[in-house]
């Protein structure tokens, strides 16, 4: 009977420390909201596709299957992302305001509290201090998930990438994170836009979501063409695609339009389309997200990108749409 208790209180002691070691798990509560929807997917490859987290009086419960250290990113209804650093056998808290959710604290790990500390040093940060401080904490922690996700966040995925800094920082986070290959995708990537002769065009071999082959012989067709990097739930990128292709309609042929969607559902891509209007573009969309053959042939790095080509060869890269549409109007007079 002693050793039977002894079984009963162990159970109920690892119960209330967590999940299985197998698995991750994350819980939350939100004022201002009672029911409602999130998605959640995974940067660095760990998870496939979308998953959707349910809210239900303000409340939600989200588990995963979670071997090593991972990062998720939970998107919320207005698009806003919150990084959530899993690790096999913990949990974490959520808690916040829905009206502020760029206030959000996670709690549970060293990784989040670690990630809340960043937040709160950038709360008031002028952009070239934010920089500064992603870059002294990727140099600070090189050991910790938290340093890559900042190194793609501010210095890769970005208008204005730096990947002079990106390369410098990912090799020290590359030897305190040896067995991260997440980590060794990153530097490739870099690795790859550095080494890109410029102007010049990478070899593309696709197939848009209609089964046609779309080629680098393809992208030289029209005078102008820009390729889209987008996906349905980052609505900055959806806006664009739907501008490009108000703007090639009305071009007569000389812009063209290439979008590689990044939803792991071509249902939801095919959704995303026909709601928005969008019907000229070519749209590629291979189900593999950021993994996805078209995305890593263009060497693409954030979500929106996109790369501006004029008779066949790379004129800029990763504008905002602004300075997309005034690159555009300078190319047509």
């Amino acid at each position: 009977m002693k050793h039977l208790y002894i079984l009963i209180l162990a159970v109920l002691t690892l119960a209330s420390c967590g999940t299985d070691s197998g698995h991750f798990k994350l819980e939350g509560r939100l004022l201002n909201i009672n029911q409602g929807e999130f998605y959640v997917y995974c940067p660095d490859g760990a998870m496939r596709g979308l998953d959707t987290i349910k809210v239900q009086a303000g409340r939600f419960t989200y588990t995963t299957e979670c071997d090593a250290p991972k990062t998720l990113v939970v998107v919320f209804p207005n698009y806003t992302e919150q990084p959530v650093f899993a690790q096999p056998g913990k949990s974490v808290d959520i808690k916040g305001d829905a009206s502020h959710l760029k206030e959000l604290t996670v709690k549970g790990t060293k990784d989040n509290e670690l990630m809340n500390k960043f937040r709160e040093q950038i709360h008031s940060a002028s952009p070239p201090e934010v920089l500064k401080a992603a870059r002294q904490f990727a140099a600070d922690h090189p050991e910790s998930i938290v340093a890559t996700y900042l190194v793609r966040r501010y210095f890769i995925d970005t208008p204005a990438p730096d990947f002079a800094t990106a390369k410098r920082l990912l090799k020290d986070i590359s030897a305190k994170q040896p067995d991260n290959g997440y980590v060794d995708m990153l530097k490739s990537m870099v690795a790859g836009r550095e080494s890109t002769p410029d102007g010049a065009l990478p070899k593309l071999n696709a197939r848009d979501i209609n089964g046609s082959s779309v080629t680098t012989a393809t992208l030289k067709k029209a005078r102008t063409t820009v390729i889209l990097a987008w996906s349905t739930w980052n609505y900055t990128s959806v806006s664009m695609l739907r501008q490009l292709d108000q703007r090639a309609k009305a071009s007569n042929g000389r812009i063209a339009v290439v979008g590689i969607c990044l939803n792991p559902s071509l249902k939801q891509c095919r959704t995303a389309l026909k709601s928005n209007d969008i019907t000229t573009a070519t749209i590629i969309c291979d189900g593999r997200m950021v993994d996805g053959t078209a995305y890593n042939q263009m060497e693409m790095v954030g979500l929106p990108d996109n790369i501006l080509l004029e008779n066949g060869r790379i004129k800029k890269r990763s504008l905002t749409m602004s300075n997309l549409m005034n690159e555009l109007d300078k190319i047509e007079k």
